[in-house]
């Protein structure tokens, strides 16, 4: 343990004094890098639930912007394979004897395809 020396004699009582300051100032410095440590903890926490709620309206828009767009797509490719089916049955009741034709060419074209393959 360190002495200090006054006239030749040792202070105990001013050591025990120094170290008891020292042992309270090092239980406030511990209690204070607690409170900073807590408090940056809590901050980071903030920062991640913040960032996780502004991830989490990114990908409700995206979806939402998704959907719409299928569903345009959808719609647009209904109503032209709608227009595709009334202009093939317009043509058909135009020239019926042609879509006979057309259509018994394409049967013999896949029967042919299947009978070679087996």
């Amino acid at each position: 343990m360190a002495q200090a020396r006054t006239n030749g004699k040792a202070d105990v009582t001013d050591v025990t004094a120094q170290i008891d300051t020292i042992k309270q100032d090092i239980a406030a410095l511990t209690a204070l890098m607690t409170e900073v440590a807590q408090d940056k903890k809590d901050e980071a926490k903030e920062r991640a639930a913040s960032k996780a709620a502004a991830f989490k309206a990114s990908a409700a828009e995206t979806m939402d912007s998704a959907q719409v767009r299928a569903k345009d797509a959808g719609e647009k490719v209904r109503s032209e394979a709608e227009a595709a089916y009334h202009k093939a049955e317009e043509s058909v009741r135009q020239q019926p004897a042609m879509a006979v034709g057309i259509a018994a060419g394409i049967g013999f074209l896949v029967g042919s395809l299947v009978a070679r393959r087996s």
